[in-house]
C-alpha cells in the first residue's frame, strides 16, 4: 500500500507542535530525510542535530504567536512584534503582517498573492525594509518552513496554525494564562529577553 500522506502530515504537525510549544525543546531541521517510515506504520525521527530550547517566556509567546495567526488576531501579532523590538523603514502594519504569516504559517496564495518566494520577499523589502528583528525565533520558524516545505512536496500543502493554535489554546490554558487574558501589561510582564539583528538596506 502507498503511504498515508495524510496520515503523515497530521502526525509530524502535531509532533512538532507539541515539541515546540508545550516542551519548548524541538528539531529545527525536520526536512524529509530526518523521518523514517517504520513497517508498522510508525514514524521514526533522527537527527537531533538543530534542537532549540526555548525559555519559559519565548515559549508563551510562542503560544501567543499561533493563536493570534490561527484567530487571525492582528492587533496581538502587531503587539507582539512591537513590544519585542521589531522595527522597520516605514512601519508599515500590512507588510508586517504578510512577513509574519510568510514566515510562521502559509505558502498560500492568500499569503503570496500569485508570486514566487524571491519575488515576494523583493516586494516587502521595497515597500518596507526591516531594520531591527528579533532572532529568538529563527529556530522556529525554520522548523515552520521545513514542515510546509516537506508537506509541499507530498502535495499536501499545509498552514501550521491549523495545527499549532489548538495545541497553543491548551497549553496557555494549562499554565494559568489564557489567550483572552493577555493584555500589553501582561505581555511585558513575560516579555523574553531578546537579542537582535540589524539590517542596512540602501
Amino acid at each position: 500500500l502507498p503511504p498515508n500522506i495524510p496520515r503523515i502530515v497530521d502526525a509530524l504537525m502535531r509532533v512538532h507542535g507539541y515539541q515546540l510549544l508545550k516542551d519548548g525543546c524541538f528539531n529545527a531541521d525536520p526536512h524529509g530525510g530526518n523521518f523514517l517510515l517504520l513497517p508498522d506504520g510508525r514514524i521514526g525521527l533522527i537527527d537531533y542535530g538543530a534542537t532549540k530550547q526555548l525559555t519559559k517566556e519565548e515559549r508563551l509567546s510562542s503560544c501567543l504567536l499561533f493563536c493570534a495567526l490561527a484567530r487571525g488576531d492582528e492587533d496581538m501579532l502587531f503587539d507582539l512584534c512591537e513590544i519585542s523590538g521589531y522595527e522597520s523603514k516605514y512601519g508599515r502594519r500590512d507588510v508586517l503582517m504578510k512577513l509574519i504569516r510568510f514566515g510562521y504559517d502559509s505558502y498560500g496564495n492568500d499569503v503570496l498573492e500569485g508570486k514566487n518566494v524571491q519575488q515576494f520577499i523583493d516586494e516587502c523589502k521595497e515597500q518596507d525594509p526591516w531594520e531591527k528583528v528579533p532572532d529568538n525565533f529563527v529556530m522556529s520558524q525554520f522548523m515552520s518552513i521545513r514542515l510546509r516545505s516537506l508537506a509541499l512536496g507530498m502535495n499536501h500543502p499545509v498552514k501550521c496554525s491549523q495545527w499549532w493554535g489548538p495545541i497553543a489554546e491548551q497549553v496557555l490554558i494549562d499554565e494559568g494564562l489564557p489567550y483572552e487574558s493577555w493584555d500589553r501589561e501582561q505581555l511585558l510582564k513575560y516579555k523574553p529577553e531578546m537579542n537582535y539583528q540589524e539590517y542596512k538596506f540602501a
